[in-house]
């Protein structure tokens, strides 16, 4: 299988492009069609990520050129397997960034010997670290509850009784009737399937407890479940393979069901079971930088999603949702911040956005927050003082670390450039 190692918002090399069918096949593909095929698109929302919504592809072509985009991940056809990892990856097997956003925002603590030891972040390693953000959406709908078939031997008959098991089983007669039920049950294969994968993931060292919500689900999930055996496993899995949950309401679970059935599977559905089929796993890596200073911050965050903060354009008119506007961040200093994964800002439309919510909240300053690998560029820089109402347009760049001896190392050299950034947003805007 041929390997092609790629960075985000990265230019592809022409000798890659010509060799590589799959990266051809996928030259300007709207994510929202991949979505629907054998692919893990994360956040599984797309209309959450504001970049994807104007940057909806893997790799776009633009004046005779094909670029990656927002997107990281791994993708494969059988014949031909592509790995795009951040910008800021320092070679091709080493992804310490995106690694530590992923357990920054998940709360993840990875204990796995094998991964810290190696270099190789692997298709099967998302799918663990993603595991628990697609347990914890899932149970918000509450437990999954499906019928499934039970059979009892008891004196109080509930359902149409076995007769040749009765025979077999209760003869001579001492009271009790064999038979059988369909009854709604929290124990079924879908939460079996979910205990199975939560007992393959400790079992490897990786951590279930470090945030309250994936400890309480791993809790309530083991204590319905009380049916499971390891034995059960290759069952269960061929189980979920052939009946995937459909229903609407359930989406959640249907995501849930496809990770655990490929980390269960150890990749082997991953990629490539017929010849003519794509598969990957693909994160938008400009929702992780948004949610990574999210948890770092603890700043005002706004967007879509129901638990976050809307600014409305109108003062009165509250009804209509098309004037709902999302800056990413106000600091408690009334500044807006909003973070920009991409390289260049557009100096129309993300300048134009920022102004809108510089005049709707009154605020003296609007900061685009930037990654850099550049320590010469790192830090707050002005654009310019505004015409009209005032204000100022400036740029804060987050540096992140290149040279680190390991991802230990790595650690200790971002959560100082943390401290600067939190110390510089008490500090030094005036």
């Amino acid at each position: 299988m041929s390997s092609y190692p790629l960075k985000d918002n990265s230019k592809i090399d022409n000798d890659e492009l010509a060799n590589s069918k799959l990266i051809k096949s996928l030259v300007n593909k709207d994510l929202s069609e991949l979505d629907k095929e054998n692919f893990l698109i994360f956040p599984q929302q797309l209309n959450n990520s504001k970049d994807l919504d104007r940057n909806n592809y893997i790799f776009k072509q633009s004046n005779g050129e094909v670029w990656t985009r927002n997107v990281v991940g791994i993708i494969s056809d059988g014949e031909d397997e592509i790995r795009i990892r951040s910008r800021f990856s320092n070679d091709q097997d080493t992804d310490f960034f995106l690694r530590y956003m992923m357990e920054t925002v998940f709360n993840y603590n990875v204990v796995n010997t094998n991964i810290n030891s190696s270099k190789e972040f692997s298709y099967y390693d998302l799918l663990v670290f993603l595991f628990p953000y697609y347990l914890n959406q899932a149970m918000r709908k509450g437990v999954y509850k499906e019928y499934v078939n039970r059979k009892y031997n008891d004196a109080n008959v509930r359902g149409p009784i076995d007769i040749a098991r009765h025979l077999k089983i209760n003869t001579p007669f001492i009271g009790k009737v064999a038979y059988n039920t369909r009854e709604f049950s929290l124990d079924n294969s879908i939460t079996q399937l979910i205990r199975h994968t939560i007992e393959k993931i400790q079992s490897e060292k990786f951590d279930l407890s470090s945030d309250e919500n994936i400890k309480d689900n791993v809790r309530i999930i083991k204590s319905v479940t009380t049916s499971y055996s390891k034995m059960k496993r290759t069952d269960i899995l061929r189980k979920n393979i052939l009946t995937p949950v459909k229903h609407g309401y359930f989406k959640e679970y249907t995501a849930l069901q496809k990770i655990a059935i490929q980390i269960l599977m150890e990749e082997k559905i991953g990629f490539g079971d017929d010849d003519n089929q794509i598969n990957g796993i693909l994160i938008d890596v400009a929702w992780l930088w948004e949610e990574y200073i999210a948890k770092i911050t603890g700043w005002d965050h706004y967007g879509r999603k129901q638990e976050l903060k809307t600014l409305r354009m109108y003062k009165y008119r509250n009804s209509d949702s098309w004037q709902q506007r999302y800056p990413d961040f106000v600091t408690n200093d009334n500044l807006i911040v909003d973070t920009k994964y991409k390289k260049s800002l557009d100096k129309r439309n993300d300048y134009n956005q920022m102004i809108t919510y510089i005049h709707l909240l009154k605020s003296k300053e609007g900061i685009f927050l930037q990654p850099t690998d550049n320590s010469e560029e790192k830090g707050y820089s002005e654009l310019g003082e505004l015409a009209g109402q005032g204000g100022k347009l400036s740029t804060y760049r987050f540096f992140i670390p290149q040279d680190c001896v390991n991802y230990e190392d790595f650690k200790k050299q971002i959560k100082q450039a943390e401290l600067q950034l939190l110390n510089f947003d008490v500090n030094d805007i005036e």
